[in-house]
């Protein structure tokens, strides 16, 4: 018997033509490991950007604590005849480095904060997909397992009747 419908199955973009009643459950199944393997993918690629911004992040803050460390060796080297405005602007300039090492800091651990919850959602993602694997093998074994049984009461079915015969 054929039937020939069309079920949506919630998943945008994907749609599941059914022409045979008998249609294993392990190859159903294959849709949503389809699903499963995209939605690892794109975690794994939030990871990345995760990962190359905080890495950014991190390099930029390097530089700018390197720049402090020049800016305030510099200053503390004794100089003659330099005003006392000027020393005064150059205390406030590095008190603004300060500020910005200390945002810089505060950012990158927003982002490592980040780079974490994506981490938990890929590897969520992956063990998702590593389930339903496994579910598709237990699946198919199964299936092997119910045909063979099949085909060997058809074998015993064919034999009974072949004796039958030549009775």
């Amino acid at each position: 018997m054929v039937v020939n419908e069309a079920r949506n199955t919630g998943a945008i973009g994907y749609e599941v033509k059914v022409d045979e009643i008998n249609v294993k459950r392990s190859k159903r199944m294959l849709l949503v490991l389809d699903m499963a393997k995209r939605a690892e993918d794109g975690a794994a690629q939030a990871l990345e950007q995760a990962r190359q911004a905080s890495q950014q992040t991190e390099q930029q803050l390097q530089q700018i604590e390197k720049y402090q460390l020049d800016y305030q060796t510099q200053l503390n080297q004794p100089k003659a005849g330099v005003s006392v405005q000027a020393l005064m602007n150059d205390r406030q300039f590095l008190a603004q480095l300060m500020g910005v090492v200390e945002t810089q800091k505060a950012q990158l651990q927003q982002l490592r904060d980040n780079e974490s919850n994506v981490l938990r959602n890929w590897q969520l993602c992956y063990q998702r997909r590593k389930n339903i694997e496994k579910m598709i093998a237990g699946l198919k074994s199964e299936e092997d397992a119910q045909f063979e049984k099949q085909l060997q009461k058809e074998m015993d079915e064919l034999s009974m009747i072949a004796a039958r015969t030549q009775i």
